[in-house]
């Protein structure tokens, strides 16, 4: 009975595997099988020791007691079948085995305890509440229970001796039941052996139409096939030229055209809400929530809507024009889902159409295929702010003649905008103090970033090969950016499109200069002190230390982290293309970051992105400075 028991449950997992093939290729699309050792690897880190889960404690704990718990009692049942049904001895030490399986028992009832109640009492606002996010936990708890009443009563009985036995937690229930009468034992151990196999069949047949399908899309198979390149590499259209000429839009308009991966991260979702609670825009009150735009896909898979346009059949424009890009939600999902690329394909379709398309966004891509830069301005300006560097800090006009230390890429706010053009003052100053032969481009355009972001991909392609021509004619070691937008556009996205190039972060060569006493800096007298750190600096490439060894080095006064800090930090409300547009709903997302900047009565905050800058002044009370790392560096130098 048992074996038939276990058959069952394989049957009802090879469906559940079946079910999401049909699903996730619905649309022919080609399996990611390179690199089969580290998408194991990868399997073994985030599918089985859990790695994002128990990123959050609770959480974590809770579902570690019942995953680890229940894995192991799944092994120990398959252990009994063996043993049981085909006469093979696998375990000598009973005893041992005995004490195993209490404690995963123990481990799955308290885990399944802590769910009930989380979801229950201690829900954050964007925890979805339903009656199977109670009955499931109650269900694996019953699970557990019967099967140590059955296990107890099988060994009073006398039907084997060696099931947990007199080590069961329940034994000494078990053992009041049988003094009463062997009958009674009997009839109970019957009837808990019924209640155990109907709960557990039933538990496995809800798999594959309920959140316990993360089990199979997401704990192995979604990660498995996970992006194995940078996460902030967002996917590229290869034959994005082929697809315009032959009329075609590129991007998604439907789940069709979605990746299946893409469709599978919509079934691999476990309903956590982590990425909602940590998205800026979900929190300013925008209408985006990545977790409902995940389960709304899902949803429209169930009902077979995957010819049913994205927008407007299935959400509203705003919806999708609300991601800052800041990546919150990908680095908060515990199974790998990367919410940001399949909004960035809807954006793609949208603006490749023109249909339901912001009209500043739209101005966006024309001004940079106009001006050069997103915002406007005429490249005169920039050639004259480039002509006062010249006079006033010394620096280069790259000549292709010539070889240099480090070629400095502007970008366009520091070109154009007078909020970020101090910045760019201050880090030639500093660099050419270093004793760096440092030179300015001429002819520098926009990097495309903000085109990408809003969708324009053929924009962003063309300007990825003409800077990258652009930049083949110069001899230097390292392109500086001040830019963590542009640091992320060359060192992950132009690689994707064939341009390389040795790119380098301010805040990485001002740590350098200071650790290695390249520059002399005396301390600069600010009381309190905060840095906000950049979503593409931090989040999403993972530069924390350097810029806070900067400011360790030169603060005279108290230095305090943020609540919100490291990868945890709140957007600035400027990514996704936010900078050029203002989506009138809700909050602004810089206004609720420097309410929170506030709150710890600092009287400087300190960033490394001209985004961050421009947005955080914009909000800052009079009584806060809003500095650049390049500027505090400039303040301290001698």
């Amino acid at each position: 009975m048992l074996s038939t028991h276990i058959i069952v449950i394989v049957a009802a997992l090879i469906f559940s595997v079946y079910r999401g093939l049909k699903r996730w290729f619905v649309q022919k699309s080609p399996l990611q099988l390179d690199n089969i050792p580290l998408r194991l690897a990868r399997v073994l880190k985030y599918g089985v020791l859990q790695r994002k889960v128990i990123y959050k404690k609770y959480e974590g704990l809770m579902h570690i007691l019942i995953y680890a718990g229940f894995t192991i009692l799944m092994i120990g049942v398959f252990i009994r079948a063996v043993e049981v049904d085909f006469g093979v001895e696998v375990i000598r030490d009973y005893h041992l085995y005995r004490n195993v399986m209490n404690l995963c028992s123990i481990s799955v009832i308290v885990g399944s305890v802590l769910a009930v109640i989380r979801r229950s009492l201690f829900r954050s606002k964007n925890l979805p509440l339903t009656k199977l996010d109670v009955v499931i936990p109650i269900n694996l708890s019953l699970i557990v229970i019967t099967a140590l009443f059955r296990d107890s009563l099988n060994a009073l009985t006398g039907s084997a001796s060696w099931v947990i036995g007199e080590g069961s937690l329940v034994y000494p229930l078990a053992l009041e039941i049988y003094r009463r009468g062997w009958f009674a034992a009997v009839l109970l151990h019957r009837l808990m052996w019924l209640i155990h196999v109907l709960i557990a069949t039933f538990t496995v047949a809800l798999i594959p139409y309920t959140k316990l399908y993360h089990m199979i899309a997401g704990g192995i198979i979604n990660t498995f096939f996970s992006r194995l390149y940078h996460p902030s590499a967002f996917r590229h259209i290869p034959d994005i030229d082929e697809i315009v000429e032959r009329g075609g839009t590129p991007g998604a308009s439907n789940l069709l055209e979605l990746t299946w991966k893409q469709r599978m991260d919509c079934d691999a979702c476990i309903e956590c809400a982590r990425c909602a609670d940590s998205c800026p825009a979900a929190e300013s009150g925008k209408p985006l929530s990545p977790m409902d735009l995940v389960l709304t896909l899902r949803a429209a898979m169930d009902r077979g809507r995957y010819g049913d346009k994205f927008v407007p059949e299935i959400f509203e424009p705003d919806i999708i024009w609300s991601c800052v890009t800041c990546g919150a939600c990908v680095h908060q999902c515990p199974v790998l889902v990367h919410h940001v690329e399949i909004i960035l394909d809807m954006r793609r379709y949208l603006h490749g159409s023109g249909e339901n398309v912001p009209s500043e966004l739209m101005q966006v891509s024309y001004n940079i295929m106009r001006y050069g830069n997103p915002l406007a301005y005429s490249p005169v300006d920039r050639e004259k702010f480039v002509s006062e560097l010249v006079d006033e800090v010394g620096v280069k006009i790259a000549d292709p003649n010539d070889e240099y230390d480090f070629i400095y890429w502007m970008g366009c706010n520091a070109s154009y905008d007078p909020n970020a053009r101090p910045i760019a003052k201050a880090l030639l100053k500093v660099l050419i103090k270093a004793g760096y032969k440092v030179a300015v481009l001429p002819e520098e355009s926009c990097c495309g970033e903000p085109a990408r972001r809003i969708g324009d991909e053929l924009l962003f392609k063309e300007l990825a090969k003409s800077n990258g021509e652009m930049l083949s004619k110069y001899r230097f070691k390292s392109l500086i950016v001040n830019c963590p937008h542009c640091y992320n556009v060359f060192k992950h996205e132009y690689p994707l499109y064939g341009v390389r190039v040795n790119v380098i972060h301010h805040s990485t060569i001002l740590d350098k200069l200071i650790r290695e006493r390249r520059i002399n800096v005396r301390r600069v007298r600010l009381d309190k002190v905060t840095y906000h750190d950049p979503c593409y600096l931090g989040r999403w490439n993972g530069i924390y230390r350097e810029p806070r060894e900067v400011i360790r080095n030169l603060l005279n006064g108290r230095f305090i982290e943020l609540r919100r800090s490291r990868q945890n930090s709140f957007c600035c409300g400027a990514g996704g293309g936010h900078l050029f547009f203002e989506l009138k709903r809700g909050e602004r997302i810089g206004r609720l970051r420097m309410r929170e900047i506030a709150e710890f009565k600092v009287n400087a905050v300190i960033v490394a992105c001209p985004f961050c800058k421009i947005m955080l002044k914009s909000e800052a009370p009079s009584e806060i400075q809003v500095l650049d790392l390049a500027e505090l560096v400039e303040k301290g130098i001698t």
